[in-house]
């Protein structure tokens, strides 16, 4: 027999019992789409952390006042009113560190602000022009401030993008002013893009200005709440983070066995910690979906040896009338793998619906899985070799048996 006539045998077996097919294949059907899911949600966690990380800033770390707590990312207050603050020439000296591209400090307070006839309370970061670089700030319309403005304390500010939108939408927002903390402040940009930080804040929900211009009063004079350090590469993150831990020490006068005063938080544990739980999510998916394979493959093992029983006397004439034993296994099995396939096949359609279903879940749309030609060709991989697994036994039986034993059975 032709590859062609074998699947057109096995097909037509198949659905001279169609109810029993389908239940049959309901285990592979689940096996499957746990499978796809897996590997989608997989790829989706890990960009969803890279795109997060990437608001960020790459190869960053955030140093802060206080005893290390175990936290990740810039407090909203200080955990430790006592601890001594950072200050600008802190990160004046950090900048100077070889492993070091650059360090920018940052100030944060909550004002109202008043945009025309509009006002809220808002968060607003005083920072100094390196922040830019390091968090990968780009600047849609307008220009940054400069070092220049930090020296003089302009009253310059930069908003996000949702922020225009909301305030300025008929109306070019550079030249506006806007009061923060009842002081005005002239717009000079937009910044690009949106996406939640850290610290709770919105990108695209910015207020920007120099950070010596920032309204708040400071127990000690160039006091910072948090440095942002970005290292030259990510393979020296670590050798940039013992620098900088090694230049506080010395500068504040840390010795021997004391205590650190200051925690530096590598943001490389968070993508470890994220990747993390996405391998977590996968092997959860994976163990059911394995588990449903598993009773899938052990139901078509089962139906097999009974459609071999029942089969039996055709076996027989088959066998009588030219056809080889390897004929007959090849026949069987390609029933279970015909069954293993068109399972699959359902599976990646239920798999695809349940991706689009959680991408248009989700109103912010930040995270968004994918069924990729890889998902689908793994899960073809999958359903074939497990009808290939759990129908070769059936099908060896069939061939084995003697056609004059098949004859003499009703």
């Amino acid at each position: 027999m032709s590859f062609l006539q074998t699947l057109f045998e096995a097909f037509r077996s198949l659905a001279s019992n169609r109810l029993r097919t389908a239940l049959t294949m309901l285990g592979i059907v689940i096996g499957i789409a746990s499978v796809v899911l897996m590997l989608g949600v997989g790829d989706a966690v890990r960009g969803f952390i890279d795109r997060e990380l990437s608001v960020l800033g790459s190869n960053q770390l955030i140093v802060q006042r206080g005893a290390p707590t175990g936290g990740n990312g810039p407090p909203r207050r200080p955990a430790n009113p006592d601890a001594v603050m950072l200050t600008l020439d802190d990160a004046a000296a950090i900048n100077t560190l070889p492993s070091v591209a650059a360090a920018a400090a940052t100030l944060q307070s909550s004002f109202p602000v008043l945009y025309g006839d509009d006002n809220s309370q808002s968060l607003v970061l005083g920072v100094t022009p390196e922040m830019f670089r390091v968090r990968n700030w780009v600047v849609d319309q307008g220009v940054p401030f400069s070092d220049d403005d930090v020296r003089s304390a302009n009253r310059v500010i930069l908003i996000g993008s949702k922020i225009a939108e909301a305030h300025y939408l008929r109306r070019d927002p550079l030249g506006q002013v806007i009061r923060v903390g009842g002081r005005p402040f002239t717009v000079i940009g937009v910044l690009a893009g949106s996406g939640r930080t850290l610290d709770g804040t919105d990108l695209g929900e910015l207020l920007v200005v120099p950070l010596t211009a920032l309204p708040i009063t400071l127990p000690r004079p160039r006091s910072v709440h948090y440095i942002n350090v970005q290292a030259v590469s990510e393979l020296r993150l670590k050798e940039a983070e013992l620098d900088v831990a090694e230049l506080l020490r010395d500068r504040r006068r840390i010795t021997g066995d004391m205590p650190d005063d200051f925690n530096i938080t590598n943001l490389a544990s968070i993508a470890q910690t994220g990747a993390n739980i996405a391998a977590a999510l996968s092997i959860g998916l994976g163990v059911i979906g394995a588990v449903s394979l598993v009773v899938g493959g052990i139901g078509i093992m089962n139906i097999m040896l009974v459609s071999v029983s029942e089969r039996v006397r055709e076996i027989g004439i088959r066998m009588a009338i030219g056809a080889k034993p390897r004929h007959v296994l090849t026949q069987f099995l390609a029933e279970a793998v015909v069954m293993c396939v068109l399972g699959g096949a359902v599976g990646v359609v239920l798999a695809a619906l349940g991706v689009w279903g959680v991408n248009h879940a989700g109103a912010s749309g930040s995270f968004r899985m994918d069924l990729s030609a890889t998902h689908v060709l793994i899960a073809v991989l999958f359903s074939t070799g497990v009808g290939l697994f759990f129908g070769w036994y059936p099908a060896r039986r069939a061939s084995k048996l003697l056609p004059i034993e098949c004859l003499r059975q009703e």
